[in-house]
This record gives structure tokens, C-alpha cells and sequence, in this order.
């Protein structure tokens, strides 16, 4: 083997360890960007997709009033969400 024949395996074998290198530290960093969200965090996400209460209840094992709450509804906020779809209509 020659001294070019030599370099090109050593310059083969170092990109080898090099993508070997950068995948892992892709898998490492992919796998510490997890969240795990509230009941209520995971109500709001759900809400602002446009799920109804009902639905995000039912989706995570709770009640509507539940979610109200966590959503932060009254009576009187859908009283008034109501009256102003109806007098839009």
C-alpha cells in the first residue's frame, strides 16, 4: 500500500467517526427535548385547536367542569360567548 492509498483509508475512517459521532449527539439531544404538560396545560393545547370540552375531557379522563376550570370558564363567560354567536347569526 502506498502513502495515498493510506491516507485515503485514514481520511475514510475518520468520516466514518464523524457521522458515527453526530448521529449520536442528534439521538442524545432529540431524546432531552421532551415535555410533559399539565392536565391543564394539556386542556389549553387541546382548546386552542379547537376541541370542545367535552371532547378534552373525555380525552383525559376528567370532567367538563374540570376542564372549565382549568380553562379558566364561568357561567358567565359561556353566557356571554353564547348571546354574542346567536346575535351574530
Amino acid at each position: 500500500m502506498n502513502d495515498a492509498q493510506s491516507t485515503t483509508l485514514t481520511n475514510a475512517s475518520t468520516q466514518t467517526k464523524s457521522q458515527d459521532t453526530t448521529t449520536t449527539a442528534t439521538k442524545t439531544s432529540s431524546q432531552d427535548d421532551t415535555v410533559k404538560l399539565s392536565e391543564a396545560g394539556q386542556a389549553k393545547l387541546l382548546y386552542n385547536q379547537g376541541k370542545s370540552v367535552s371532547l378534552i375531557a373525555s380525552t383525559l379522563g376528567t370532567t367538563a367542569k374540570e376542564i372549565d376550570n382549568d380553562l379558566g370558564i364561568t357561567l358567565e363567560k359561556a353566557i356571554e360567548k353564547t348571546l354574542e354567536s346567536t346575535s351574530k347569526a
